[in-house]
């Protein structure tokens, strides 16, 4: 099984000779290309295009099958040569970084293109003159008009205008409110914000915990994510139920398949179907891929085949350990009497 952290390849020309491929640890020329592979935590890595298709092959025949225009010509050309034989597509999902907040871009004079509509942002026209919105994902920090983070990010626009904080101008708030559809409820705050690190699928020891969700107690001997906070001098965890986190803007498939691939021995089969059971419905765009729970199958039997080769390790290094050896000495009796 190959699996690689990945949520995204980008291609993009070197600006400078200081950078190393993480791959291959040879420097990249600058004016060649060179990929950039965003991880599901941690900063993006920087590769060599031939590197990028050994270490993340699925993603490279994404680019390949749907020909991406970001992607020139040439460099898919180079890239189909090293791309291994029978390595199908990465999922489109992956492409999808969920946007867990937005924050008021106050820096007005910086004009950058919107990453929906690609028109300069803050614009001249219409209702979004003057504002830009800045959205914070997984992949990093983005810049959109305000009536395109309205399209991306109904629930989230609702909430701005449910909390009026003096942060956002009146008339951004107001706009909002009056664009947002009624029916569109405020999302709630990421429930892993201030937290860190990779996530641990663990069974609740007791029932009194609660999900930082949705509030409800986590009973014992349920399945649940634990993550370190990142402030406060004692870092302890905070919670979640498997199904809330899916419901949750935080989502990602991919976290999903690296919390099953470092499940502790205590996870069962079982517990997978109840994991496969609380997934959304697969995503239109992955019409070309397996479902997300096929994919964790495959990883959990990888898992299982990880255990049973550790057991049988374990059991004979105890078998071929030596024994002590035992030393039996024998008194005469009476030897020490007077």
């Amino acid at each position: 099984m190959h699996w690689n952290p990945y949520i995204d390849v980008r291609v993009e020309v070197s600006r400078a000779v200081r950078a190393s491929c993480r791959q291959c640890g040879a420097a990249i020329d600058k004016g060649a290309y060179r990929v950039e592979a965003v991880p599901i935590l941690g900063k993006p890595e920087l590769l060599h295009v031939d590197c990028a298709a050994k270490r993340a092959p699925d993603h490279a025949r994404r680019k390949l099958v749907d020909k991406d225009p970001d992607w020139p010509p040439e460099v898919l050309e180079d890239l189909a040569r090293f791309v291994p034989e029978g390595v199908g597509p990465a999922p489109r999902s992956y492409q999808r970084t969920p946007i867990m907040d937005l924050g008021y871009d106050k820096d007005a004079a910086g004009v950058k293109p919107c990453v929906y509509c690609m028109e300069p942002c803050p614009g001249v026209a219409g209702p979004s003159h003057g504002h830009a919105v800045r959205a914070f994902s997984l992949d990093g920090e983005r810049r959109f008009h305000p009536a395109c983070i309205v399209e991306l990010a109904p629930g989230l626009c609702r909430r701005i205008v449910v909390e009026a904080s003096d942060r956002w101008p009146p008339e951004l708030k107001a706009y909002f409110a009056q664009r947002v559809p009624a029916h569109v409820l405020p999302t709630p705050r990421s429930p892993w914000r201030h937290t860190a690190g990779v996530p641990a699928l663990e069974h609740a020891p007791s029932a009194r915990a609660a999900c930082r969700f949705c509030s409800g107690k986590i009973d014992k001997g349920d399945l649940r994510l634990a993550r370190e906070q990142i402030y406060g001098m004692r870092r302890s965890p905070v919670y979640f139920h498997v199904g809330c986190y899916a419901k949750s803007d935080d989502y990602h498939p991919k976290m999903i398949e690296l919390v099953v691939l470092r499940a502790p021995d205590e996870v069962t089969r079982e517990d997978l179907s109840r994991i496969v059971a609380a997934l959304p419905p697969k995503a239109e765009e992955d019409d070309d891929v397996p479902a997300l729970g096929e994919r964790l199958e495959e990883i959990f039997a990888w898992v299982e085949r990880k255990r049973e080769a550790t057991a049988s390790k374990s059991a004979a290094a105890a078998a071929a350990k030596p024994k002590l050896t035992e030393n039996i000495v024998d008194i005469p009796e009476g030897f020490f009497g007077a």
